[in-house]
């Protein structure tokens, strides 16, 4: 009878302990201010949501509720890393969709592109090229790492093989545009520093070995291997893939630039929709931040129209996602202006563009990912 009693005594005991720890977190949580940002997932975090009976109604709030308790709950990042650590004791090799592959390198999923977005997206940029057939449009998609990279991955993984879906997109836009192998220019190479192990952009290097291959079709005469020089902007580069999966968060990489041999590359870049200019093709001030990759035109922005001081008289646009970004700064010697568009945050459609501007050539850019899921691409080719 003792023994009962002194152990309904503990387990009461614990129960008080337990939920005056809960009160006291909570009270913590409502003592403490919320944060904005998270610097170590390089992400904006959640509010509190607003109250309204609709919301309730609708269930909208208690979702919205949870998810901002989440990203606010005090101690966040240590619980967060204590998790991935015993993930990773009990063998885990994913973390938040992220593969844990070989010696650190830190892999995305290769996406599944829904049907209809994948043929709306091939349709709108063939329709685009059928449409301005004297303007000559070429497309290159970038293959994710996991794709190169295969080798790389964690035991027993498997991932969808991009390069048959790139096959398709080939075969789907036909003779209307000039297509550049990527994945073949990159597989020769893929023993080499072609990706970053905690981010998903491929690195300054990859695409000077594509833009090597793309070249001659984007008209530009001769060799171009001898015509950059590479410099190391920053050694201490951690990417997305280490802020979402909370794997190599200690992990310092480092960004190059490559600049031209010979000539000027004075531009000046004008940033529509933002109404500000930048005598650079780089923002220095990125490199003080977690977001170290935004070194290359400041991140993502909707229009930028960028005037070089080639004798070229040729102008071209660029429709874009982030991989793009390392990329650009290869072509500024052989063009007169390059008129740059994300359409993941413009809103208006490329035949504005191409009426405001006097387009003689077009690159399409994308990484094979964002071109699969994006489902902005097609509305401003078509304008729907």
């Amino acid at each position: 009878m003792d023994n009962r009693k002194r152990r309904g005594r503990i387990e009461s005991l614990i129960g008080k302990i337990f939920i005056l720890t809960l009160f006291l977190i909570l009270i913590v949580n409502f003592i403490v201010p919320d944060k904005e940002q998270s610097d170590q997932e390089n992400r904006m975090l959640d509010t509190m949501p607003s109250l309204s009976l609709a919301s309730i109604m609708n269930g909208d709030f208690m979702e919205q509720w949870e998810s901002y308790m989440s990203d606010q709950f005090v101690g966040r990042n240590l619980w967060r890393g204590l998790k991935v650590s015993l993930d990773r004791i009990g063998g885990s090799k994913m973390e938040n969709g992220v593969y844990i592959g070989k010696d650190g390198q830190l892999l995305e999923d290769i996406a599944v592109p829904d049907n209809e977005l994948f043929t709306d997206n091939i349709n709108a940029v063939k329709s685009f090229a059928d449409t301005y057939s004297n303007t000559p449009t070429t497309v290159m998609l970038i293959p994710d790492a996991a794709s190169i990279l295969s080798d790389s991955l964690p035991a027993f993984a498997t991932v969808e093989d991009q390069r048959q879906m790139f096959s398709m997109v080939e075969r789907g836009l036909g003779d209307s545009v000039n297509w550049v192998d990527a994945y073949s220019a990159l597989n020769k190479h893929k023993t080499e520093k072609l990706y970053y192990k905690t981010d998903h952009h491929w690195t300054t290097q990859g695409a000077f070995y594509v833009f090597q291959e793309a070249a001659a079709g984007l008209g530009i005469d001769g060799d171009v291997s001898d015509n950059y020089v590479s410099y190391t902007v920053t050694d201490s580069f951690n990417g997305v893939l280490a802020s979402k999966s909370g794997v190599g968060l200690d992990e310092k990489e480092q960004i190059d630039i490559y600049v031209p041999t010979e000539g000027d590359d004075d531009v000046i870049v004008n940033y529509v929709d933002e109404a500000k200019k930048r005598t650079s093709l780089y923002d220095s001030s990125k490199l003080e931040t977690r977001d170290k990759y935004g070194v290359f035109f400041g991140g993502n922005t909707s229009v930028m129209d960028i005037r070089t001081v080639s004798t070229s008289q040729k102008r071209l646009l660029v429709v874009k996602d982030s991989f793009a970004d390392c990329f650009i700064p290869f072509l500024t010697p052989y063009y007169r202006e390059i008129v740059v568009v994300d359409p993941r945050y413009y809103s208006g459609t490329m035949t504005e563009i191409m009426d405001t501007y006097r387009i003689t050539d077009i690159l399409i850019l994308y990484s094979g990912n964002t071109f699969m899921t994006d489902n902005n691409l097609s509305g401003v080719f078509t304008g729907e």
